[in-house]
């Protein structure tokens, strides 16, 4: 049976034969800012919560004008040209949505970068973007310091501290006292450009760029590399996932007013693009939290505020179902979201019992978030990553890129307005990953009859026993099934007899837990070559700033072992 949009059939009828309208791509996302500003002027934006619980908020006016001021400094304090590129160092905090719309509105280039990169990561992503300016939080700038001064980048410094008044300033600052570093190089401060920005906003006009990021992938299965992502791109999906979620029930569709914790880092596309934009364009109130390790980092927020939606990887929400403070006092959501890595089905039910629906999405940066998202509805199909977002085309292949049926198993590739269409200085990766519009994403996929997308595993996480493919998700989907299990992530390893043997890394919650106990679970619901060899235990697993574990890592670790 042929795949030539079968989700269609599972769409509501507003969704059915989908089209956009052609001025929406021809846009910048600042129309999203203008769009916002004039419908939710005094309404809160943005609010920062640290773990003590103090909280600083900015209305839609106030992140309107004062990222005015950040674009007025960067064109006439500091001369950035159109098309120029700045990377963003910054956890989630107020500066972060002042710079990216001040960046925009300069007809500049976003470049995020994840916080905890080492020196020399830092290093290649300035130098592959050729960025001009690095903004970076105090907490983190040691890093910054000599790479900047060796590129010639200008560097801007934020502290946590600039959007609160005195005393709470104050107790913010002789707190981090001993974790800040002052810079030993030339460098401003995030608030010496709004307060210089002021002076010259009525010489601004806003310049439009193209682009509007420049975002690097997880580098997670390999070299990062930087997706050049439009802005069209970024008004593609961000309408396509909101009309989605709208068609199966107004009870689901995000609301003025509506508010979203946000524990992602916003410099991840998954958080960047639905708790960031998508909700700042429908009037949302965001919820940030510069540091969810641990988790009772949380705890404040969620009691300070109403918080109604919450998007996650399955450690966190499998984590914060283990905290009493939470269980005891469960938010009231309207809809959690669940990306950026496999949704286990003991914590997708564990959730709907104590807490409520969560549904899973999937999606990549090369796809600006979403490529499919489940649809919100009280009992979604668990182990699904759903249905496609309308406007988009999707397909699975084999190994010779010939079209397979419903139910089998090959290399999804996807096409449509949020699929980006290059990377950044990479020749040799766009020949291979590109196809006349068709992104080829490296995830083994399969379709059923219905249009439900199942993501059955990374290509490059296949292990192959004995000539038979083994899924790792399916075995940490057993694993993680027993009860003393928290975590578990599983590996090829290179083995004498069978080419290959599957390897597990497993966090318990008890210490007496046997290999064997382990082995002997597994064999009640996987075929033998699936079964484990071997099983690890450990204290915990390498995860990306999301909270994705990490196999690579673990694959490199055993390569030295």
């Amino acid at each position: 049976m042929s795949m030539n949009k079968i989700w269609e059939t599972s769409y509501p009828d507003t969704l059915k034969n989908y089209q956009f309208e052609p001025e929406l791509l021809t846009e910048t996302a600042a129309k999203i800012i203008k769009n916002s500003v004039q419908h939710y002027l005094l309404q809160p934006a943005f609010t920062v919560v640290l773990p003590n619980g103090f909280s600083h908020t900015l209305s839609y006016q106030q992140v309107d004008h004062l990222s005015d001021a950040f674009a007025c400094y960067l064109k006439h304090e500091l001369h950035l040209k159109q098309g120029d590129v700045v990377g963003i160092q910054l956890p989630n905090g107020l500066h972060y949505p002042i710079a990216v719309f001040g960046i925009w509105k300069a007809g500049l280039i976003v470049t995020n970068i994840n916080p905890l990169y080492t020196a020399k990561e830092l290093g290649d992503q300035l130098k592959d973007c050729k960025a001009k300016l690095l903004i970076a939080s105090d907490l983190f700038v040691q890093n910054a310091m000599d790479v900047v001064d060796e590129l010639n980048i200008n560097l801007m410094v934020a502290n946590m501290k600039d959007f609160f008044q005195f005393p709470v300033g104050l107790m913010i600052d002789i707190q981090r006292t001993k974790e800040t570093i002052v810079p030993d190089i030339l460098y401003q401060t995030f608030n010496h450009a709004l307060t210089e920005g002021q002076k010259t906003l009525e010489q601004f006009l806003p310049v439009e760029h193209p682009v509007a990021l420049y975002q690097y992938t997880g580098g997670t299965t390999g070299k990062s590399k930087g997706a050049v992502i439009y802005h069209s791109n970024l008004l593609a999906v961000i309408k396509m996932a909101q009309d989605m979620l709208q068609a199966y029930s107004e009870r689901f569709a995000i609301q003025p007013g509506d508010t979203i914790l946000t524990a992602l880092p916003m410099y991840h596309i998954f958080a960047f693009n639905f708790n960031f934009l998508l909700f700042f364009s429908q009037g949302g109130h965001n919820i940030l939290i510069p540091n969810p390790r641990p988790l009772e980092n949380l705890e404040k927020a969620f009691q300070k505020f109403d918080v109604n939606w919450i998007t996650g990887v399955d450690t966190l929400f499998a984590g914060l179902l283990q905290q009493e403070w939470f269980i005891q006092h469960p938010p009231r959501l309207k809809l959690a979201i669940s990306g950026g890595t496999s949704l286990r089905q003991s914590t997708a039910q564990a959730w709907k019992k104590q807490i409520s629906t969560i549904v899973e999405g999937y999606g990549m940066t090369e796809s600006s978030c979403f490529v499919s998202v489940n649809p919100p509805l009280d009992h979604p199909l668990i182990g699904s990553v759903g249905l496609p977002l309308p406007a988009s085309e999707l397909k699975i292949v084999d190994e010779h890129g010939k079209t397979l049926g419903v139910g089998q198993a090959g290399e999804l590739w996807v096409k449509g307005p949020h699929i980006i269409e290059q990377y950044l200085n990479r020749p040799e990766e766009n020949e291979t990953s590109f196809d006349n519009g068709w992104f080829k994403t490296g995830d083994i996929a399969t379709m059923d009859a219905q249009g439900f997308l199942t993501i059955v595993d990374r290509k490059k996480d296949l292990i192959i026993v004995s000539g038979f493919n083994v899924y790792p998700n399916e075995v940490e989907d057993v694993i993680s099934g027993h009860p003393e299990v928290i975590e578990v992530a599983v590996i090829g390893c290179p083995d004498e007899a069978s080419g290959e043997s599957v390897r597990a890394f497993v966090v318990t919650k008890n210490k007496n837990l046997t290999q064997q106990e382990l082995i002997a679970f597994c064999r009640k619901s996987l075929t033998n070559y699936k079964v484990p060899k071997q099983i690890e235990f450990r204290e915990q697993l390498p995860k990306s700033a999301v909270g994705k574990i990490l196999r690579a890592q673990l694959r490199h670790e055993m390569g030295k072992a």
